[in-house]
């Protein structure tokens, strides 16, 4: 397993804590998970690469590192502003731009690699800035937010199946069975790409979950919520989660990154 890596970063009236880990799994040989945080920007990304001869760690390599500095350079430019965000727009703006110069960063890579071809990822982001929060995805891997004990999924899948139970053509229960699940509709390293985003206001004591689908595959999220409300530190909690998917067999690499929001009063 991964060091834990876990920040502190203070917003207007919050703190956050943040941990992440990716870890290899039960039975795959390497790792093509990737994860970053950032602290000084309260961002974290991470990524679920697919493509063969190691092709899936360069996609979610370049996915990862390829959207932080385009959104950091953004953040950076805006604090020379000196300007509050009123809304969360900017801030969905800044995040899809970085994800879709990252995407065609990595599109053409693979067009002018041979042994690239083809390869691709998932990508889920959280940014906090100016009492906002922001969450982006593409593909699978997934964003939670635990508010009041109820665990909410705020990313959307970006698959065959999901999009079938949006048709009303199948229910939420007979998708998360399919055999069909793991089909995507969406991911990095294809021409087009078209990010979905949640936006709001954290609060004290909301906690979030990014997560690859290593996680969410073996963990229900019926666990998931059990094992955050029970562990409020968020490297606990993350090693924990990543430990429950391994005992369930782990047959994919798992990664897990864990957010806490915490109130001023309390530091």
């Amino acid at each position: 397993m991964s060091a834990t890596d876990k920040y502190q970063l203070k917003l207007k009236n919050i703190h956050l804590e943040m941990a992440g880990v990716s870890d290899i799994g039960c039975k795959r040989d390497n790792n093509e998970d990737y994860v970053q945080i950032i602290p000084d920007h309260g961002l974290c990304v991470l990524a679920d690469g697919m493509g063969g001869h190691l092709a899936g760690e360069v996609a979610s390599r370049m996915a990862v590192e390829g959207t932080i500095e385009q959104i950091c350079k953004g953040l950076e430019y805006q604090d020379k502003q000196r300007s509050d965000i009123s809304t969360a727009l900017p801030l969905r703006r800044l995040m899809k731009a970085a994800i879709v110069d990252t995407n065609s960063a990595i599109t053409i890579q693979a067009e002018n690699n041979a042994t690239q071809a083809g390869m691709g990822t998932t990508i889920v982001a959280l940014l906090f800035r100016d009492n906002w929060f922001v969450l982006g995805n593409v593909g699978d891997s997934r964003g939670y937010r635990l508010r009041d004990g109820e665990l909410r999924q705020l990313s959307v899948d970006h698959s065959y199946v999901q999009d079938m139970v949006k048709r009303g053509m199948m229910s939420q229960q007979d998708a998360s069975v399919s055999p069909k699940r793991g089909l995507l509709t969406q991911a990095l390293g294809n021409p087009d790409v078209d990010p979905s985003f949640t936006s709001g206001c954290p609060l004290a004591d909301d906690c979030f979950l990014l997560c690859s689908d290593g996680l969410t595959e073996v963990v229900s999220d019926k666990q998931i919520k059990s094992i955050l409300k029970r562990y409020d530190n968020p490297a606990e909690a993350v090693e924990v989660l990543i430990e429950k998917a391994r005992k369930n067999g782990g047959p994919d690499n798992i990664t897990v990154c864990v957010v806490r929001v915490r109130d001023e009063d309390d530091y």
